[in-house]
């Protein structure tokens, strides 16, 4: 999907029952004797839980005989046997196939969930730009749990409740057609209305309140991933009515879908009374003698026992599989969304070069703005040249980086690397070759050993402290506590954003890739700092093609080239010297300026 093609829109992304089963089968169908086992298994646990109202009314008959006389007590006591063995062997199987069901659960959610990040992994930059982060997190793992609910819902007790009440319609015909036709029909009518009673006036319900769960996950993750400018602002208060108010939209929602659940108990509850009731009339109308009514009563009484519980959770199992599949949905969606900036089918790894760039006629531009940013842009980057991009902001410079790190895909033209173009080959592998420290550095919350071997995890301790080193890192890691073994908090908020800068530069120098990309890659760092981290880039960038991005006009004086951006076009190119040769230049203006604004701020410090 190329930058300027329009995001589904929500309707679109709902998933249908098909997609949603078609998605758990899939997972079903890699473990198939663990399935096979749990089918076969639940089968004869059916089996077994049919007979038991056989078998009760069989011992309640005996021992009535044998207090007439008519029935020994060796008969009696082989009946109870036969009931005891039943229960005893519906209980065997059902631990037998819950055990192997444990096995298979636990294997398939962890695919769910690996299959849920590597998919979301490989997904655009632009992508997670419109995605929050706890919202993504929260729909794979909520996901998953969905699955557990519905799958144990499908194949624990929906499947066998199901199976189990045509077991008895089936046993009962054959014991008295019209017992077993009333049965049958009541059960059809439950089932009916339950299943209707869920999808038509539940599930709705449900939708609404996984709709407001997802959005109090999300501006929770908003408003403590940003608690420091929060803090900054003293705006604890203003955050905490913001989610006074989501979470009150969630509490309204979610107790909605909570009653109506119970609403539509409460008429299946009626409706179990009078499946009751109407079978003992049935029985007690239609026997002749007295003991054809009491083992038909006992009977009767052993089955509605047995199907109680599992007619009074059928509706609750529907309920309960429709929330599922609507929870399931956000998973479903990302599953079947294909990734933004895709490698073609068979694409080959890039070949690290030289590090020679060309732009060739290249069209680009963001979806969410009016026009595009660049119409046919042509730049050639010669190996090992320093590359310097100026201008102002939006003028095109980060972009200029991330269409060389393909982030995103050229609309029009190519980009080519030591002639290869940069969407025919992987992408990991391409950017595998192009080391980057960003103007807002990213760490994980690992330890900074951890971190500065991110490009390179099989680094020796030797040379992550060398990188360090060059890096001018290794002084104040050597301070801390634990050293290189410090963790740094979530995206490294434990240091300050010099600290963190010249992790990122240890962590590039460390990777040793062929082209650098360095986006103000001393902004955050102060002046004596900045002179000490400005050899190690030199050094850095030896025999290496940079491509430098810089505010600070100071820092790419010794660049070979520099190219001044204004709205997606090259208006100036040349050295340092060349382009402060041009009165009324753009680069001239530029640097005047800020040399302007650098001899107007010094009184102040002065004075401070």
């Amino acid at each position: 999907m190329s930058a300027s093609t329009p995001a589904p829109s929500e309707a679109a992304r709902s998933t249908s029952l098909l997609e949603v089963m078609a998605f758990v089968w899939s997972y079903w169908r890699h473990v198939p004797w663990r399935f096979a086992v749990m089918l076969v298994g639940t089968g004869l646990g059916v089996v077994l839980e049919v007979q038991i109202p056989r078998f009760s009314a069989d011992v309640v008959m005996v021992v009535e005989e044998l207090l007439r006389d008519a029935a020994s007590s060796e008969d009696a006591w082989t009946a109870a046997a036969w009931l005891v063995g039943v229960f005893a062997a519906t209980s065997a199987v059902k631990q037998l196939y819950l055990r192997n069901w444990m096995y298979l659960a636990s294997q398939v959610m962890q695919r769910i969930v690996t299959d849920g990040f590597r998919h979301v992994q490989r997904f655009s930059q632009e992508w997670h730009t419109n995605h929050f982060a706890g919202s993504t997190q929260r729909k794979i793992t909520r996901g998953m749990w969905a699955y557990d609910s519905l799958a144990d819902t499908l194949v624990i007790d929906l499947g066998p409740a199901v199976a189990l009440l045509v077991g008895f319609t089936t046993a009962m015909s054959l014991r008295d057609p019209a017992l077993g036709l009333y049965f049958g029909a009541a059960v059809a009518l439950f089932l009916v209305v339950s299943i209707s009673l869920s999808v038509v006036y539940v599930a709705p319900s449900n939708v609404l309140s996984n709709e407001a769960d997802t959005e109090v996950g999300g501006t929770l993750a908003d408003a403590i991933t940003c608690n420091s400018v929060v803090k900054s602002f003293g705006a604890e208060d203003r955050e905490n009515e913001r989610f006074d108010a989501t979470s009150d939209g969630w509490r309204l929602k979610s107790r909605r879908a909570w009653l109506r659940s119970m609403d539509a108990g409460l008429v299946q509850s009626i409706m179990l009374i009078g499946l009751l009731g109407g079978l003992l009339s049935l029985v007690l109308l239609r026997t002749e003698t007295g003991t054809e009514r009491v083992e038909g009563s006992v009977y009767v009484i052993a089955t509605y026992l047995v199907v109680n519980s599992y007619l009074r959770n059928i509706g609750w199992q529907v309920r309960n599989a429709q929330r599922a599949i609507n929870e399931l949905d956000d998973l479903v969606t990302i599953r079947k969304t294909e990734p933004q900036v895709a490698n073609e089918p068979g694409a080959p790894a890039f070949r690290p070069g030289p590090g020679a760039i060309e732009f060739q006629d290249v069209h680009f531009g963001y979806r969410n703005q009016p026009r595009a940013i660049f119409q046919g842009l042509d730049v050639r980057v010669r190996a090992g040249e320093k590359l310097a991009l100026v201008g102002e902001s939006g003028s095109g410079k980060s972009t200029f980086a991330k269409l060389l790190q393909r982030l995103y895909d050229v609309q029009g033209g190519s980009i080519v690397i030591d002639g290869q173009d940069v969407s025919g080959v992987t992408q990991e592998s391409l950017r595998r070759a192009i080391s980057v420290v960003p103007q807002e550095p990213i760490l994980f919350h690992r330890s900074l050993a951890e971190n500065i071997a991110y490009g390179r995890p099989g680094a020796s301790e030797g040379e992550v402290l060398e990188a360090a080193r060059k890096a001018h890192a290794h002084e104040f890691i050597a301070k801390l506590d634990h050293g290189y073994a410090t963790l740094v908090g979530e995206r490294g908020v434990k240091l300050s954003g010099g600290e963190r800068q010249r992790v990122a530069i240890a962590r590039a120098i460390l990777a040793d890739a062929p082209i650098l990309v360095l986006d103000e890659a001393t902004s955050s760092l102060d002046s004596v700092t900045e002179h000490l981290i400005q050899q190690a880039l030199t050094n850095l960038m030896q025999g290496r093609t940079a491509v430098v991005i810089a505010h600070r006009l100071s820092t790419i004086r010794r660049a070979d080239r520099i190219l001044v951006f204004d709205d997606g076009r090259i208006m100036e190119e040349g050295t340092h010297a060349e382009l402060m040769a041009r009165p009324g230049g753009r680069y001239r203006q530029l640097v005047e300026m800020q040399a302007f604004v650098l001899d107007d701020e010094e009184p102040e410090r002065e004075t401070a």
